[in-house]
């Protein structure tokens, strides 16, 4: 028996329905938030099951592509930060680096549409994860910095 395959369909960005004020505005990293950026993405998804009674499978699809769209745009609009991008700041004097995330210069979020051939009762009903459900987000085993690993997150001598 073959392993099942996720089947990537189609993907798009998404911006914010609007742009709220505040949006304009820069997002500074907390120092917590600098801590995380050296731990891997916290990845969460939707499994949504097919009714039983389709009469047009295609339709269906592309309407709920559609609607869930339209959803993520309003919730960029108020979570705004969601779309933004990992911004780093270098300065010389004093030297120090600054990350930030910057909502301004954003393409949106990323949409993936993918299928794969299995049940939901397949993904959830084993006490352990299957593999499969790696492949499910695609930052897997990614980690959220894009520093080399020389560069320190500092201000003058001191570490944040």
């Amino acid at each position: 028996m073959t392993s099942p395959v996720v089947g990537s369909v189609s993907e798009c960005l998404i911006k914010p329905l609007g742009q709220a004020d505040e949006s304009n505005n820069i997002c500074y990293l907390t120092p917590w938030d600098i801590a995380m950026l050296s731990m891997h993405y916290i990845q969460k998804g939707l499994l949504f099951k097919k009714p039983a009674t389709l009469v047009d499978h295609h339709d269906f699809i592309k309407n709920l592509l559609e609607k869930l769209k339209h959803s993520l745009s309003l919730t960029l609009f108020h979570f705004y930060p969601l779309a933004g991008r990992l911004v780093t700041h270098k300065t010389e004097d004093p030297p120090s680096y600054v990350v930030f995330v910057d909502c301004n210069k954003s393409d949106g979020a990323r949409f993936i549409y993918a299928t794969l051939d299995m049940t939901i009762s397949d993904v959830l009903s084993p006490v352990d994860v299957p593999p499969i459900v790696h492949s499910f987000f695609d930052h897997h085993k990614a980690v959220n910095h894009f520093f080399s690993q020389h560069h320190l997150l500092c201000t003058g001598n001191e570490n944040i």
